[in-house]
């Protein structure tokens, strides 16, 4: 009797356990195919293809313990997807969903093709807590504002059964199929393969490493995340974003976890209220699907952005004379990330102080950020731009002077990433310009040209932004 083969298609759920698709495709047939296929004409930014790199390694290796590997190809999904089912006898074929415009209609052209070749299609939700459609209000509509619908998607998730499952009784496939890519031939370390391994120094990556990530964090950072998440001076932060956008954890694995543990609910909460945030993402995004390029709010749509490719190299390159804002720039290009605190300080600098689209800065986190969600990103430029469904009001601009002195009160994030400042006293940390000549006599720091002088003026751009605003407003 011949086995009953499955495929399972990995996109961005990469690990074994907690994956729903693939623990109902072991239950319906003896042995999987595991694939995964690289579309070149979906934009990826380069932080994250690095990281993808070193995520599809970690998952082969994960599957060489069942004698099996990765299978990886390369160009259109339904042509690769055809060509398997071609050579081999296929019974069923699963997938995870995803919830962008180009997922959705690909993978709807590719269930209609398998089902008209008689093969099973299942897909599930191994991606976020609740799927968009899941979470509605009293009205039967999707909610636009974050707290109401954190609000009911939390009590469906008390409610709900949690299934969390194991990969020890999977059996997968071992012959070799035809057109399969070493992953290295994917070549997603081209053309910066220097800055790239810089940055990955930074990062465990993998199924395994996601889990010890979340473990450590449970135990030895949630105790003070409601206060501690503010300060990029600390390290109270799970930095599991990453791990989490590439499916080598998944959401209900991170939100049972914090939940059993016995830490003070108000930090479980404020923990769970950010897993909760992405999923809001995805619900924007599903029904808002134009949303990572136009803003939700239309009026914005005649909103004066400036166009100054000068200032925006400045900002890419920590070069504003702001330090916090620097210094969150230099982190991201650093280790491909920046504390959350101080991506929404450098958003509203670009976009307020600036002037400057938010899609200038949506695209460079994308490129940048190893945690580039196309929900999570987009969603955020436009909360932090003010255009988004539930906006941070255009008239809320941080001061990054102020926003500096709370939430990094002695300098030490700044002088982490801004050595050339590391001589100044805290009085002048966040604003080194108000130091007079003799001032910075004594330090041995000159400005302009240890440190660059602010690029504009903060009290005449916010004034310049609110104008702006008011002129759509009217």
């Amino acid at each position: 009797m011949m086995d009953r083969i499955g495929i399972h298609w990995f996109r961005l759920d990469l690990r074994l356990n907690d994956n729903p698709a693939l623990y109902k495709l072991s239950k319906e047939v003896d042995t999987i195919i595991p694939i995964y296929i690289y579309e070149e004409n979906i934009e990826i930014g380069k932080a994250s293809k690095c990281w993808l790199e070193k995520s599809l390694e970690s998952l082969d290796n994960e599957l060489s313990k069942f004698d099996s590997k990765l299978y990886v190809f390369k160009g259109n999904p339904k042509k690769i997807i055809h060509k398997i089912i071609e050579d081999k006898k296929i019974l069923c074929f699963t997938w995870n969903r995803l919830y962008d415009k180009h997922s959705i209609r690909r993978d709807k052209e590719i269930k209609s093709f398998l089902h008209k070749k008689a093969i099973v299609c299942n897909t599930y939700n191994g991606y976020l807590l609740s799927e968009p459609w899941e979470v509605r209000n009293k009205s039967g509509n999707f909610f636009k504002v974050f707290t109401p619908f954190w609000k009911a998607n939390f009590e469906r998730l008390l409610n709900k059964e949690k299934l969390l499952s194991l990969s020890n009784k999977y059996k997968f496939y071992k012959k070799n199929i035809n057109s399969v890519l070493k992953i290295d031939e994917l070549k997603l370390n081209v053309p910066r393969k220097e800055w790239m391994d810089r940055m990955l120094s930074y990062w465990d990556i993998g199924e395994n490493a996601a889990k010890l990530k979340l473990k450590k964090f449970i135990n030895k950072k949630l105790y003070n995340y409601s206060t501690g998440r503010d300060r990029p001076d600390t390290d109270f932060t799970s930095k599991i974003s990453p791990h989490l956008h590439f499916g080598e954890i998944s959401p209900l694995r991170i939100f049972t976890e914090v939940m059993k543990s016995n830490i003070e609910e108000k930090n479980k909460t404020k923990y769970l209220s950010e897993i909760g945030w992405r999923d809001f993402s995805y619900n924007l995004l599903f029904y808002y699907p134009e949303m990572t390029e136009l803003p939700i709010q239309s009026k914005f749509e005649k909103f004066p952005w400036q166009r100054d490719k000068k200032n925006l190299i400045t900002w890419k390159k920590g070069k504003t004379g702001i330090p916090i804002v620097d210094a969150g720039m230099k982190e991201l290009y650093e280790i491909g990330w920046m504390h959350n605190r101080v991506r929404m300080i450098v958003g509203s600098f670009l976009t307020k102080n600036l002037l400057l689209h938010w899609k200038e800065g949506e695209r460079w986190f994308f490129d940048t950020l190893v945690d580039a969600d196309i929900g999570s990103n987009s969603a955020g430029w436009q909360w932090i731009a003010g255009s988004g469904a539930d906006a941070s009001p255009y008239f809320r601009i941080f001061n990054p002077i102020l926003q500096g002195k709370k939430f990094d009160p002695k300098g030490e994030y700044v002088r982490q990433f801004i050595p050339s400042l590391d001589k100044i006293p805290e009085k002048f940390i966040h604003s080194p310009w108000e130091m007079t000549v003799e001032e910075q006599e004594k330090y041995n720091f000159v400005l302009g040209r240890d440190y660059p002088k602010p690029i504009v003026d903060l009290s005449y751009t916010r004034r310049r932004a609110l104008d702006a605003f008011k002129k759509i407003s009217e």
